[in-house]
């Protein structure tokens, strides 16, 4: 791999990518090539190693852009198996902000567990301040899951609990089970 040529490639590839909106709100718009010369540039680097490369390779780039390029190839199917969602997962526990700024805009959670995601995001704010607005932004989905999950739990316990008055005839067969 020539990484001069990688990188005039990428570049390319960012070129061909246009931000609008205002802060927070942005949108990224890709030229109708966009995803031609984002080939060009799979083809000139190593399948291994891909999501630390551009990382690299992105240098001065806007965050915005970087982070809609892992999104684009993680949904892209083909390449997404390149892409090392769970490297940019770790970048969220990183003390590398710019690390820290894309992955709060690539289409993943810090972590599973919505509450640890919580935990996550606060940390961030503590630690650099400047993220903020981002964090603020992941924060909206996380406590959208939470509360689509508490939703989704409380429809569970509504519609499955059993009936009262078969409780103890039910708990008599089971003690009756467990004495033979």
């Amino acid at each position: 791999m020539n990484p001069t040529a990688a990188k005039e490639q990428l570049h390319r590839v960012y070129e061909r990518m246009t931000l609008r909106g205002r802060p927070g709100y942005e949108e990224i718009a890709l030229a109708e090539d966009a995803f031609r010369e984002l080939q060009a540039f799979l083809d000139l680097v190593p399948e291994d190693g891909l999501t630390e490369l551009i990382f690299r390779l992105s240098e001065g780039v806007p965050a915005t852009k970087v982070a809609e390029l892992y999104n684009l190839l993680v949904w892209s199917g083909e390449a997404s198996a390149d892409v090392d969602l769970e490297s940019i997962q770790e970048w969220f526990y990183s003390r590398q902000p710019r690390r820290i700024e894309i992955a709060l805009q690539v289409d993943i959670f810090p972590s599973n567990s919505m509450e640890e995601c919580q935990r996550i995001l606060e940390e961030i704010v503590k630690k650099f301040p400047q993220l903020k607005r981002l964090c603020a932004l992941a924060r909206q989905e996380v406590d959208h899951r939470l509360a689509e999950e508490e939703a989704w739990s409380r429809y569970r316990r509504d519609t499955f609990e059993m009936p009262k008055e078969m409780t103890p005839s039910i708990l008599a067969k089971i003690r009756e089970i467990k004495k033979k």
